[in-house]
């Protein structure tokens, strides 16, 4: 009997000194991770403030390739969610939503998971070096215990997993900006574009990257081109097209073209019908494989055929990005790295290949002087 009145005993101490060491832990927990890195500050706020990259960077497709994710909410920022499913015991189910943002400085963002406590938070935070070429990514984790003494003593553990999972995200985080143009287009509007399909006469040409040589090889197109347009009875419907195939170490692979008004016509006592291009899947894009196309084939690439220079094609239709500039035809390479920067910090896939392709519209006149030129300049993406 006395031996179990002493266990009792020893029992309640214990169960005591549990309880007096709980309510002296602490009812809040916080940790901190950093990463410095050397990407414009827009960058890095864009690619945080949404969840489309989510899965690329996130520490539970890191730990757990099979976990499945959704996209819900608002596209960006407040309101921005996404769930995730996994069969990991470490990881489960959860949800992070976007709750707050600070243009280009933080994003506060709500966690449902397993994880201990309630009101879980991260804060992501963007400090930029005085000398402006890094920036620190501060990425902070709090949770409330309350007077749960299981929360508080598995606050205990907050530098394992939770650490661990902010850790795993900076670093998937760094590498992915780190792939990025590094380029900032925080000072430049871009806007996303519902384009129509629209029927073109073009040329493929190539010149060496100086205005004046890409500048001949563009006249010498454009007179191609409406060498066929009176032959076939055809008027300019619109600005004078860039189209980007390559632009190289010293030469300057592009196509230009010329919007037409109509899809149907009648060149050499033929009638053609233009129509979207469907590129030969096993063509690597060299004409030369293919040298007897003659007028009315389609080529490599799926255009129409209507001389030995001169194709046609319905040119895209979809979403695209889209700026406007005046000046310097010079600057139009670092226009189309800033629109290629925005598409992947938002998470916007695209591919420059085909209709995918950079173009660039000459808004302003021909003869314009060569710092009053105007440009729309748009890249086509996907958005869902």
């Amino acid at each position: 009997m006395t031996r179990i009145l002493e266990l009792l005993v020893s029992l309640v101490i214990v169960f005591v000194l549990v309880v007096i060491v709980g309510v002296l832990l602490p009812a809040h927990g916080h940790i901190e991770r950093t990463v410095e890195v050397s990407s414009p500050l827009r960058q890095i706020y864009d690619s945080v403030n949404s969840f489309r990259r989510f899965p690329e960077w996130s520490a539970q497709r890191k730990l757990d390739p099979q976990t499945r994710f959704n996209l819900e909410g608002a596209p960006e920022g407040e309101g921005a969610k996404v769930t995730w499913t996994s069969t990991s015991q470490q990881l489960g189910n959860g949800a992070l939503t976007i709750a707050k943002t600070e243009q280009d400085s933080k994003v506060v963002m709500d966690l449902d998971n397993a994880w201990s406590g309630e009101n879980k938070q991260y804060t992501v935070t963007l400090i930029p070096a005085q000398n402006g070429k890094t920036v620190t990514i501060n990425w902070a984790y709090d949770a409330d215990y309350g007077w749960n003494l299981a929360w508080r003593y598995a606050g205990l553990y907050i530098h394992g997993d939770p650490a661990t999972q902010i850790q795993l995200n900076l670093s998937e985080i760094a590498a992915m900006l780190a792939s990025f143009p590094n380029v900032d287009y925080k000072d430049v509007k871009i806007d996303i574009a519902d384009v129509t399909a629209h029927p073109v006469l073009l040329v493929a040409t190539k010149a060496k990257r100086t205005l004046d040589d890409v500048a001949e090889a563009t006249d010498t197109a454009v007179k191609e081109i409406e060498a066929v347009m009176k032959k076939a009875g055809l008027n300019q419907a619109g600005p004078r097209m860039t189209i980007t195939t390559n632009w190289g170490e010293e030469d300057y692979a592009f196509s230009v073209a010329i919007p037409v008004d109509q899809t149907t016509f009648t060149l050499d006592k033929q009638s053609y019908t233009i129509e979207t291009p469907a590129p030969n899947p096993s063509s690597t894009g060299d004409e030369e494989e293919n040298p007897t196309l003659k007028p009315g084939d389609k080529d490599n690439d799926g255009m129409l055929v209507l001389d030995e220079k001169v194709r046609a094609a319905l040119w895209y239709q979809g979403k695209a990005l889209v700026t406007e500039y005046t000046g310097s035809p010079a600057q139009l390479p670092l226009l189309r790295l800033m629109l290629k920067a925005y598409a992947e910090a938002h998470g916007y896939p695209y591919a420059e290949m085909a209709e995918g392709r950079f173009w660039d519209e000459l808004t302003s006149a021909p003869d314009a002087a060569e710092d009053q030129q105007a440009f729309k300049v748009y890249l086509p993406i996907q958005t869902q």
